[in-house]
């Protein structure tokens, strides 16, 4: 890679991280580009360089975590017991990032915006279903369903549970209980979903 390359690719990086924390703690309404501009120590020229608006960076950020629950699957699955096991050790995971990770919360955050939701929202929804629809997939092969589940159905399912319960632990919580709350609504929705055999094996956390 070139010098200019890499001091391009470095920019930009840094205008990234500077913009997940300008947007974590001011809000995206409530955020500047020249706020975003003096946290990564660049000029404005610099930036426009590389987005051309505040909201091209909120995109930007979003992108940057469309693999998300595709790594999230491939971290768990060689570890978990079963397919099942990993699909709900990666929701736990992806609820802890959400508080260790700063692009992944603020990812979060913007995804609930009006100005991001209908550029950005149905790719990364799209996105997560089919993660999910894969690992019920893989679940089914191993006996693990009930008969009669429909994994599509299903996949689509657990995604909007999963979205909802982060709209509905922020508004209630500030976010704090979501993991309590997740273990819950898993306990309810995987007895409809699995055998008996394998949901007496699952564990919520």
């Amino acid at each position: 890679m070139s010098a200019k390359r890499e001091r391009s690719t470095h920019t930009r990086a840094k205008l990234l991280q500077a913009a997940a924390e300008v947007f974590d703690r001011d809000g995206f309404a409530g955020s500047s580009l020249t706020a975003v501009c003096a946290r990564a120590d660049v000029s404005k020229g610099a930036l426009y360089c590389h987005f051309r608006s505040k909201e091209a960076l909120g995109v930007a950020i979003i992108e940057e975590q469309s693999l998300l629950w595709h790594r999230l699957r491939d971290e768990q699955l060689p570890i978990a017991s079963s397919p099942m096991q990993a699909l709900v050790a990666m929701s736990f995971e992806f609820v802890r990032r959400l508080d260790t990770d700063l692009t992944v919360r603020v990812s979060a955050k913007l995804l609930r915006e009006a100005v991001f939701f209908d550029v950005a929202a149905a790719a990364q929804v799209v996105g997560w279903v089919a993660v999910v629809r894969d690992l019920l997939s893989l679940a089914q092969e191993h006996g693990e369903l009930r008969p009669g589940v429909n994994v599509r159905h299903a996949a689509e399912q657990l995604v909007a549970e999963l979205l909802g319960l982060q709209f509905v632990a922020q508004a209630l919580s500030g976010g704090t209980d979501l993991s309590v709350r997740l273990a819950r609504v898993w306990k309810a929705t995987s007895g409809c979903l699995v055998t008996e055999s394998v949901y007496e094996k699952l564990r919520f956390e």
